[in-house]
């Protein structure tokens, strides 16, 4: 297991997953062991964001309105429920979950994560670890 420690958030990595980038306030990691992994195996870009004072549920109408997203059911991890909506690009549709959780239990009120399941879904037990690792400072 690998652990990011970023400025705004940590996370915890199940073996066999490796970090494409990382910043302040975003990661991109992938299962595989090659770079190239990342173009076509489960990938997770994974940004934390200012709320500016909206919900969640605002947020998630941004994405629609603003980027075409579809709302889609709420994704539920460890009893948890998180925004989602569905979002192609490229030809390539993906699942995005919006939520304020952290991994400590905290409900975060300034900061939500946005993270958008590539080539992969909410059934992958590995991707859903990640997220459910993440942990807001």
């Amino acid at each position: 297991m690998k652990t990011i420690d970023q400025k705004t958030f940590s996370l915890t990595l199940p073996d066999g997953w490796e970090v494409l980038s990382a910043e302040d306030d975003e990661a991109l990691v992938y299962k595989g062991t090659k770079i190239t992994d990342s173009l076509e195996g489960p990938t997770l870009n994974i940004t934390i964001r200012d709320t500016d004072g909206m919900s969640l549920d605002e947020i998630r109408q941004v994405l629609v309105d603003q980027m075409g997203a579809t709302v889609a059911p709420d994704v539920t991890i460890d009893g948890h429920a998180y925004k989602a909506v569905t979002l192609t690009e490229d030809g390539v549709e993906s699942l995005v979950l919006i939520y304020n959780r952290s991994a400590d239990g905290k409900e975060v009120k300034t900061n939500f994560a946005i993270i958008f399941f590539i080539h992969t879904t909410q059934e992958d037990t590995e991707a859903l670890s990640v997220v459910s690792s993440i942990v807001f400072k």
